[in-house]
């Protein structure tokens, strides 16, 4: 099978026969359960941590990345089993060169089982999307905070005259005067929310002189 056909853009998941798949895991353990598995925002994590982030140009899909690690598995992996072709090809040369292959060789085409280009592109690409999702969770609960805090401010306001109308040694216009004062400044209103009755009077009078 072809590196490109791995990936199924419209379903967004990894499409291959079941046999070659079962045959392929075998030495790619890490990758079980990834046939035919639904991931939808791979497009979107393949754009935000392709290779090229850095600069923001040159960004590739996961479509495209899964394409080039199968181009790489062609450099590195004559012997997987995604690839028949280099495995009857290698056994036809041996048969017409009568050459074995040196235990050197051999190691240098073979890889590691925990090295899995998709299932390292999943982890990692899940690994910094939830980094980016909890330090955007946290600017939003400020946000919020901040919004609250004003929500808070804008009812305080709206009572600030009828808590004058309650206080007693003040004149009407004194009271239009002090309520003018106060709701331009946010400082003053809380501070007037949190003094007990009887010293609101004296606060209001001395934010008059």
């Amino acid at each position: 099978m072809e590196s490109g056909q791995w990936w199924n853009d419209d379903l967004k998941c990894v499409v291959v026969e079941k046999n070659v798949f079962d045959k392929w895991v075998k030495s790619h353990q890490t990758a079980k359960g990834l046939r035919n598995m639904h991931f939808p925002y791979y497009e979107e994590l393949g754009i935000v941590f392709g290779k090229d982030r850095a600069n923001g140009q040159g960004a590739i899909g996961f479509s495209e990345t899964v394409e080039e690690i199968g181009n790489e598995d062609d450099q590195h992996n004559d012997f997987d089993p995604f690839y028949p072709s280099n495995e009857l090809n290698g056994n036809a040369n041996m048969s017409s060169t009568n050459t074995p292959l040196t235990q050197s060789s051999k190691k240098g085409k073979k890889r590691s089982r925990n090295e899995d280009p998709i299932v390292d592109f999943l982890k990692n690409s899940i690994k910094e999307f939830g980094n980016m999702q909890t330090t955007a969770s946290d600017s939003i609960e400020r946000l919020v905070d901040c919004f609250q805090f004003e929500a808070d401010g804008a009812t305080r306001r709206m009572k600030v005259f009828d808590e004058l109308k309650k206080i007693d040694g003040m004149t009407n216009a004194q009271r239009v005067k002090v309520g003018q004062l106060l709701v331009h400044d946010q400082v003053n209103i809380d501070y007037f929310f949190t003094l007990d009755e009887e010293f609101k009077l004296d606060f209001l009078l001395s934010l008059l002189e």
